[in-house]
């Protein structure tokens, strides 16, 4: 008897150990599906994102049509094989069989539907189930109703809640500053994979975010790679960010702000650089805040990959944004500056000016008010340019004319655009009483210490060449050493943006007739000068023609003089932007000091564009994709 119990008793201990371990075992098998479902919802949910992003990459469109941001895309534009959240005839979620076109688009676009990733791509687990797979609009508070539905207040502030309309975009949430503002996108994708017993679901969820901001955020924000390699010390007091990769490789850069890139961060040199070489040196962060990746910034948002299939020659990239409209569709109508602009003044070949409002009426250049803005133009001035080893046909415009001519211009929105037409295009003029040819334009701002109440922005097709204090009052702060107060002399700097091709500095000093003398330490001997606006242009990139260097942020502004004989100095108080590379201005940079000796850098950031108290006129915007939080349930 004895025996038999202790046999049934070692009997129940094994029965009770192989529950136990069956338990443990399936317990650890449901761990790992679990564990599998989250991970094939996550690809599912980054497949998601990449659609969604590259549907609103690719969507230009106009803005502010009757009160409406049609750039903001509700619901039923992402549709899924899953999810067909159309409007109409039928009731969601098996409506339209495509999605919406976009509204007011021009050619019409439909996005295409999103699709489920290939299984292959998830290949731990043959067997799993996708049971929901959509993309909806919410509100920033992810409001939703008990099926998970997007619900919106009917009147601000009640706290009452209804549905959300499939077609209606989703409410902002606003940043510190109006111009910042977000749009949530709710991500759900439900995963289902058999268990040793039944199966396990994950219900993983994420939100999408597009976020808006202005370019005047940060101190210099570049499009394309970034390089910083300077020769003397260089500090910058504001953010920095690049949507591509950042090279600097020496100590002699320093910043007090956060440093963000899109691509990599490298402490020596861009591998198109083969001017710089040897052991690089840490450039100087603040402290526990090294460079970070970011997402990248697009202007409007937008990847500007145009193409010229339906006969547009509309397809320059971000040089867009500066140039005039040509023949056949143009998707960026709405953000061109030349549409933008209150008054679009254009010289051709001749020097023969012609005049439209931003109405596209056009205005007689004799009388009235093109009159005041030809008075303020003189044309066919010459300069020799070193770096572009070339002579420039240059459009003089006298800003103080235009400040005291402004109450006799009614169509003035303080956007003014230039176009020398006939860029490109041999003409022969007179310089230093000889006959020269010239294929470059330029367009040159002189006297603009003093710039209109409400402030002014200069946009140009063509090269910028800013000749002596801008926006300064007349009395800057490199006159009086200082370097802290761009306001000093009393003068209150106003909302101001310089933009074109490329960004030249000319000194107070400069003297066109010694421009195309040698050495430069005799005949071009800069003076100290001061500029307040936001810069927005070109450059050359590294590796354009064989040992070339871009210049670096450092030289995002071009210098043609001798800046260190008589130790003058360049005060900047903007934003540097940087959003194409120059199509006009190509001549490459050097460092030898045959196009200039560089000057003493004071770079201060505006700080005034942080609060928004100054954004010049006009209308630049950028746009990141972000993923923000997520969560899961399992069953």
């Amino acid at each position: 008897m004895v025996t038999i119990a202790v046999v049934a008793t070692i009997l129940a201990l094994v029965a009770s150990a192989v529950e136990y371990t069956t338990h443990v075992s399936r317990q650890s098998q449901r761990s790992r599906k679990t564990a599998l479902a989250m991970e094939i919802a996550d690809g599912h949910l980054e497949y998601l994102f990449t659609n969604w992003r590259n549907i609103y990459r690719y969507t230009r469109m106009t803005y502010d049509s009757g009160g409406t941001d049609y750039s903001i895309l509700p619901t039923n534009y992402f549709y899924t094989d899953l999810f067909k959240p159309g409007v109409a005839p039928s009731p969601f979620p098996t409506a339209m069989p495509l999605p919406s076109p976009i509204t007011n688009m021009t050619p019409s676009c439909t996005p295409n539907t999103i699709g489920l990733p290939a299984s292959s791509n998830f290949p731990t687990e043959a067997n799993y189930t996708v049971t929901q797979y959509r993309i909806q609009a919410v509100d920033p508070m992810i409001s939703l109703d008990g099926n998970e539905n997007a619900q919106r207040e009917t009147t601000n502030g009640s706290g009452n809640f209804g549905p959300m309309p499939l077609n209606t975009p989703p409410p902002a949430a606003f940043g510190p500053n109006t111009w910042q503002y977000s749009f949530f996108y709710l991500a759900s994708v439900d995963v289902t994979v058999p268990a040793m017993t039944g199966t396990v679901t994950a219900k993983v969820r994420r939100v999408f975010e597009k976020r808006f901001d202005n370019p005047w955020t940060y101190a210099m924000f570049y499009v394309d790679d970034l390089e910083f390699q300077p020769t003397y010390n260089l500090s910058i007091d504001g953010p920095v960010h690049t949507n591509g990769s950042l090279y600097i490789g020496t100590s002699n850069f320093t910043t007090t702000d956060r440093v963000g890139y899109g691509g990599d961060y490298t402490n020596g040199f861009s591998p198109s650089d083969t001017q710089h070489s040897g052991t690089p040196s840490a450039p100087n962060f603040v402290s526990n805040l090294p460079p970070a990746q970011e997402a990248s910034m697009l202007p409007f948002g937008w990847v500007l990959n145009l193409s010229n299939s339906d006969g547009s020659t509309n397809n320059d990239s971000y040089h867009e944004l500066i140039e005039r409209p040509a023949g056949g569709t143009d998707d960026l109508s709405a953000v061109r500056y030349y549409n933008q602009a209150g008054y679009r003044v254009l010289i051709d070949s001749s020097n023969t000016v012609t005049i439209t409002n931003s109405a596209g009426t056009s205005i007689s250049t004799g009388s009235g008010e093109g009159k005041a803005i030809t008075d303020a133009m003189t044309m066919n001035k010459v300069i020799w340019d070193v770096r572009e080893n070339g002579y420039v046909r240059i459009t003089d415009v006298d800003i103080s004319k235009i400040n005291a001519g402004i109450s006799k211009l009614p169509s003035w929105n303080g956007v003014i655009y230039f176009s020398d037409t006939s860029a490109g295009t041999s003409v022969t003029t007179t310089f230093s009483g000889n006959s020269v040819s010239s294929t470059k334009r330029g367009i040159r701002l002189k006297n603009g210490a003093t710039l209109p109440t409400n402030g002014l922005t200069v946009v140009a097709e063509n090269p910028v060449y800013i000749q002596g204090d801008y926006n300064t009052g007349g009395d800057p702060p490199s006159d009086h050493g200082t370097f802290t107060d761009p306001d000093a002399g009393g003068y209150t700097r106003k909302a101001a943006a310089v933009v074109g091709d490329a960004i030249n500095i000319l000194s107070g000093s400069w003297n066109d007739a010694n421009s195309n003398s040698s050495p430069i330490t005799q005949y071009k001997v800069a003076s100290s000068t001061t500029v307040n606006a936001a810069l927005v242009g070109g450059i050359v990139p590294s590796g354009t023609s064989s040992g070339s260097y871009s210049g670096g942020g450092e030289n995002f502004v071009r210098f043609l003089e001798d800046w260190n004989k008589n130790n003058a100095t360049f005060t900047y108080y903007g934003s540097m932007i940087e959003l194409f590379r120059s199509v006009q201005a190509t001549g490459i940079w050097s460092g030898s000091g045959n196009q200039y000796k560089a000057p003493v850098l004071h770079f201060f950031y505006d700080t005034n564009f942080s609060n928004g108290n100054t954004d010049p006129p006009g209308r630049l915007q950028i746009a990141a994709y972000l993923q923000q939080q997520r969560w899961y349930q399992v069953y």
